[in-house]
């Protein structure tokens, strides 16, 4: 098996504008620690460098990530009183057992606010991103103990100097426990170089 190849051709010529080189679109930190990574790290500077020629500079096309969220009958009552969400499905067991669904169920905006949290938790790791724009349709009812299983995939992102970062579309949704889809979403965020803390 051979080991992936560098992509410098030629000597780098760092970029100060965008901190790439303009031959193989690698940060200075990525080119010094080339020799040093396995092939997986060197897959994963590929896949930003590929990202980065289609325009992006912070976010990588194709990223996913995905989190799961537990939503016991207490965390279903306590959020929807906080939201200040009154139908009796959120907080009357009894109404709830009565009806169609057969148990509580979840406030619709429980779970999409989670599912668009994900989001900055995400990318604040390691830049500033702001939503713009979020396009969200239940599915099926969440109802008390299931667990969702949430999940984002980056699809397009491209540098906007206007923004100072980069213009990212995303697909996401959530499945509970049987598998079921209960949300499809899709998002349009902004990513941007993290700033100096003072």
């Amino acid at each position: 098996m051979t080991s992936v190849a560098s992509p410098c051709i030629d000597v780098c010529r760092m970029n100060p504008e965008t901190g790439f080189c303009d031959g193989c679109f690698r940060t200075i930190d990525e080119i010094a620690a080339w020799s040093s990574c396995d092939d997986e790290a060197r897959r994963a500077v590929l896949a930003r460098v590929e990202s980065r020629r289609q325009g992006a500079r912070i976010v990588t096309i194709g990223e996913s990530f995905d989190a799961t969220l537990a939503l016991p009958p207490d965390s279903i009552k306590h959020f929807a009183t906080l939201v200040n969400d009154l139908n009796p499905l959120h907080h009357d067991d009894v109404y709830a057992r009565a009806s169609r669904f057969g148990s509580l169920i979840a406030s619709g905006t429980q779970p999409t606010a989670h599912l668009m949290a994900m989001l900055a938790a995400h990318f604040s790791r390691d830049a500033q991103p702001l939503g713009l724009e979020f396009g969200i349709k239940l599915t099926r009812a969440v109802k008390a103990n299931d667990v969702l299983t949430m999940s984002w995939r980056v699809t397009q992102a491209k540098w906007k100097a206007g923004l100072n970062g980069d213009l990212v579309k995303l697909e996401g949704g959530a499945r509970n426990q049987l598998g079921e889809t209960v949300m499809k979403a899709t998002a349009t965020i902004v990513v941007m170089p993290l700033e100096a803390r003072a």
